[in-house]
């Protein structure tokens, strides 16, 4: 019996396009640093004394390896980084994290991390990132109970979440330009070009937003600080001037818009040129001009 292998017809169909990028957006052409979440990511805090520099998370959900990430309170928001251990993939029961207890605050975080560089290694700064879902960090608060004698104050002038994994002057920031920000291009193999601002800083746009709206709000501003500025955006070559513009945010301030989406930063890029918020939870990327 011989048994013919299938072969097409005539009026078959090939293999779909390639999708492509449009003018809003730069679809990712590798992996990136994290991939959409397709499990629930979840961590469960309860509050607990921090003496003896342990504490134990109740259950933590994570889509992938990852860390969980202990951060302190300062101004309202995760600030320092206190201590972490690795989380598998699933659920992790009793998650004990060593802490230096003389720097916790009376509030703290538990912050949820993928482990996407080198395996076991937390790399933050990098690509060890926040997981995200729907553009929200994963990292419900949790009080110090106990009376710990060593507990610090959540207000200095450290800087808060400056503080998080890096050097305050080494992230992007929501300083107000007060001439008007100029919006540049830059290029990275892979991602071809994209804009960035005057600092050279990636510049991101979250595809839940619409023409001249911004729903990114409250936490998921921690991770992606909107561009600011205090006169009208300048564009710099390669970049269209008549696609320049700015929406008014509920404080008032100015952010800038291209195509009339809202433009925003991405906690985790260190340096000029930096690219890890691209493709983060499949809904921010960086904009082709």
């Amino acid at each position: 019996l011989v048994i013919s292998a299938c072969q097409p017809v005539a009026g078959d169909q090939g293999a779909p396009a390639a999708p492509t990028a449009n003018a809003y957006f730069t679809l990712p052409t590798a992996v990136p640093t994290m991939a959409a979440v397709e499990t629930t990511a979840k961590v469960t805090v309860t509050d607990q004394s921090v003496d003896g520099g342990q504490l134990t998370i109740a259950e933590v959900d994570s889509p992938g390896s990852g860390w969980l990430v202990i951060h302190v309170q300062t101004d309202g928001k995760p600030g320092a980084v206190l201590g972490y251990a690795p989380v598998k993939a699933g659920v992790n029961t009793n998650v004990i994290v060593t802490v230096d207890d003389s720097e916790a605050t009376p509030v703290l975080y538990a912050m949820l991390h993928t482990d996407a560089g080198q395996v076991g290694v937390y790399e933050f700064p990098g690509a060890d990132a926040p997981v995200q879902v729907d553009g929200q960090m994963i990292s419900p608060a949790f009080n110090v109970t106990g009376g710990s004698s060593q507990s610090k104050s959540t207000s200095d002038d450290s800087g808060g979440y400056d503080d998080y994994g890096k050097a305050s002057n080494s992230k992007p920031t929501t300083e107000v330009s007060s001439t008007g920000i100029e919006i540049k291009v830059s290029s990275k193999t892979g991602l071809g070009t994209f804009l960035v601002d005057e600092k050279g800083m990636t510049l991101y746009l979250y595809t839940k937003d619409t023409p001249g709206v911004s729903n990114c709000k409250d936490a998921c501003l921690t991770a992606w600080p909107p561009v600011l500025t205090s006169g009208d955006p300048r564009a710099d070559d390669g970049v269209t001037a008549s696609k320049l513009g700015t929406i008014t945010r509920d404080d008032g301030s100015l952010q800038v818009t291209y195509n009339d989406l809202p433009l925003y930063y991405y906690i985790s890029d260190a340096a000029p040129g930096d690219t890890v918020g691209q493709g983060v939870g499949g809904v921010w990327f960086v904009v082709a001009p």
